[in-house]
């Protein structure tokens, strides 16, 4: 059944949350250096599911701890030994890899390192040689912690342990919900059994889902980017907003670029509207004989401190498109338009939620080849790059938050409120600017006929932005 809350996406100008979220790219001040591959893993095993915390297996290699496989990241754990304890486990999951740093990202002092987890589900935290730098609560968004500092605390080696803990246990406040049922039956089940109950009709596959990496900027640099478009007749407009981290003083110059690599218009303003003459709308697929075009929005940032200076620069893909909805229609650029498409799974065999491209490039395939113009991200947020690859083929997404499975009364308390709101922050923070993402999706089947659900969908705070 398709029955969701959901909210369509037109912004108003100047939303803007604490920090940014922007996905990380090469460009002649940034560079990315994946960590994709084998990592050290070892679940913790004991009772409480506390050993690793209670020994801190933090403090050094892991296969010092004990006993270590080879786990594939990005992938689900769940699948890829013959374990069937490891298939079904329940509790506290430990990676590690060995990173060796350039050793430029550690001598320049200009220079930011950024150690980013795509997914990974669904409580998780993070050291780097044995140093605690950020937690995260949730699957399916992206976290991350600036680690620079650290690594130079001994320049004489550019070498660092990478230790993440994950947890995959679900309770009647996190999102999705669910609960730990402990099995008394002596007859059948071991002292201290217990199992994962949950709400939903898929599969609670667990770990690190999708990359893991480090990336840098300049000590100054672009945070945010923030684009709202609308068109007049065959003018497109171009609403921006840019946020700066690390100087006060800054020159910018912003640039929007076709596909043919022109400029169209450009700006030297943080913020401001841009024109463009004989506009390119952002049409979706079968809708036009040009879909998914896209603009780039360059954004140059010169600063200086006194002793150094620092230039950054980030190209943020634009679709020129407006969406609005009727009593009766759907209005996509002032033309109604139908979903025809699909409810999706990131769920693959062997790999579980572990992000592959060989399967994103097939599906898109099979949709095109159906005749699909959309699907809905059933029932959590998708990898980005899944929303980039919807932006160039003109994909319509649906963009649902993991909010599925909302049953129990518990689960429309104060604490699960607080956190959905938190999810709902991070979702939009990340996906703000795709042209292809029209829709929130704030929950899937809830049970909106208790009593506290009135109060918990009127989803105060950062509603009132949208």
């Amino acid at each position: 059944m398709f029955r969701v809350l959901c909210l369509f996406a037109a912004f108003k100008a100047g939303i803007l949350l604490d920090s940014g979220m922007l996905f990380p790219q090469e460009s002649s001040s940034r560079e990315v250096k994946e960590l994709n591959g084998l990592w050290a893993f070892r679940a913790d095993r004991s009772p409480t599911r506390n050993q690793g915390f209670q020994r801190a297996w933090y403090k050094s290699r892991l296969a010092e701890t004990g006993p270590v496989i080879d786990i594939p990241v990005p992938s689900s754990y769940n699948d890829v030994t013959q374990d069937p304890n490891l298939r079904d486990f329940i509790g506290w999951v430990w990676y590690e890899r060995e990173v060796v740093v350039p050793a430029r990202w550690i001598s320049d002092g200009k220079t930011r390192v950024v150690l980013r987890v795509e997914s990974a589900h669904y409580y998780s935290i993070v050291w780097v040689n044995g140093v605690k730098v950020t937690e995260h609560e949730g699957g399916h968004l992206p976290f991350e912690a600036d680690i620079d500092g650290l690594l130079r605390e001994d320049p004489t080696t550019t070498t660092c342990r990478i230790t993440i803990a994950v947890n995959n246990t679900l309770d009647l406040h996190t999102l999705p919900p669910g609960s730990i049922q402990y099995m008394k039956d002596r007859t059948m089940y071991p002292e201290g059994f217990f199992v994962q109950n949950t709400n939903f009709d898929f599969f609670n596959y667990a770990g690190i889902h999708r990359s893991v990496l480090l990336y840098t900027t300049p000590k100054a640099y672009v945070d945010d980017i923030t684009v709202v478009t609308d068109f007049l007749d065959s003018t497109g407009l171009v609403r921006y907003n840019v946020s700066i981290q690390g100087a006060t003083l800054v020159t910018l110059k912003v640039t929007l670029i076709d596909k043919d690599g022109h400029c169209v218009v450009s700006s030297n303003d943080t913020s401001g509207v841009l024109k463009v003459v004989d506009v390119k709308l952002w049409w979706p697929y079968l809708m036009h004989e040009n879909p998914g075009y896209l603009y780039s929005l360059e954004v140059r940032l010169n600063a200086a401190d006194g002793t150094s200076t620092y230039e950054d620069v980030y190209s943020l893909p634009v679709g020129i498109r407006t969406v609005k909805v009727t009593k009766n229609q759907f209005l996509i650029n002032n033309k109604p338009f139908y979903f025809h498409g699909v409810n999706k799974h990131e769920d693959s065999d062997i790999r579980g939620k572990g992000f592959d491209w060989p399967l994103v490039v097939k599906d898109f395939n099979l949709m095109k080849w159906l005749g699909a113009n959309s699907f809905r991200t059933s029932h959590y947020p998708y990898a980005e790059e899944i929303l980039q690859m919807c932006d160039r083929h003109g994909i319509v997404v649906i963009d649902e938050s993991p909010g599925v499975g909302i049953k129990d009364i518990r689960s429309f308390e104060n604490a699960s409120l607080t956190h959905h709101l938190e999810v709902m922050d991070e979702l939009v923070r990340r996906d703000k600017n795709h042209p292809s993402v029209v829709m929130w999706s704030v929950a899937n089947e809830p049970a909106a006929e208790m009593p506290p659900a009135g109060f918990y969908f009127q989803l105060p705070m950062w509603m009132s932005s949208v």
